[in-house]
């Protein structure tokens, strides 16, 4: 196992997640089926917005860093509403680090999060073309409930 670091915060941490998400919105933008052009002209600042909002009450941001790399590889971003909805926002981790628990362990800390701050009902959102993760979110509990289908413009 690598020497694997977990760091905890809130909003003062999503600059350091930048590189990683852009990892990520590249991922879902290599991998949409029919919406690779609305991850082409997403950028992070707009992604960020929602964190900023009035809707959105609380964010937990942990990150992942490999101590001996002194490199961040991982992230989650989780949130909770003014209704008290938990989601699991967005996760990433770098695909030299996959198949290492450490998917499961930021799972588990976000849900703990999300417990802790007694929501209502926890969900997460999953592109079109990367359904191969679902596996992955029904071991934590999630399962699809509703599709919903875009126009395209």
């Amino acid at each position: 196992m690598k020497n694997i670091e977990y760091v905890n915060g809130n909003r003062e941490l999503l600059e350091t997640v930048k590189p990683l998400w852009e990892k990520l919105n590249e991922h879902h933008k290599n991998n949409s089926t029919d919406f690779s052009e609305v991850y082409e002209a997403f950028t992070f600042e707009d992604r960020s917005k929602k964190f900023y909002s009035s809707e959105i009450k609380s964010v937990n941001i942990e990150l992942v860093k490999d101590v001996e790399k002194g490199k961040y590889v991982g992230y989650c971003i989780s949130t909770i509403s003014k209704e008290f909805v938990g989601e699991i926002d967005s996760l990433y981790i770098d695909n030299d680090y996959r198949s290492l628990g450490i998917g499961d362990n930021l799972m588990e800390r976000a849900i703990q999060w999300l417990d802790n701050n007694n929501v209502k009902k926890k969900i997460i959102g999953v592109a079109a073309g990367n359904e191969k993760v679902l596996e992955f979110y029904k071991r934590h509990g999630f399962y699809k409930r509703t599709t919903i289908l875009e126009q395209k413009w």
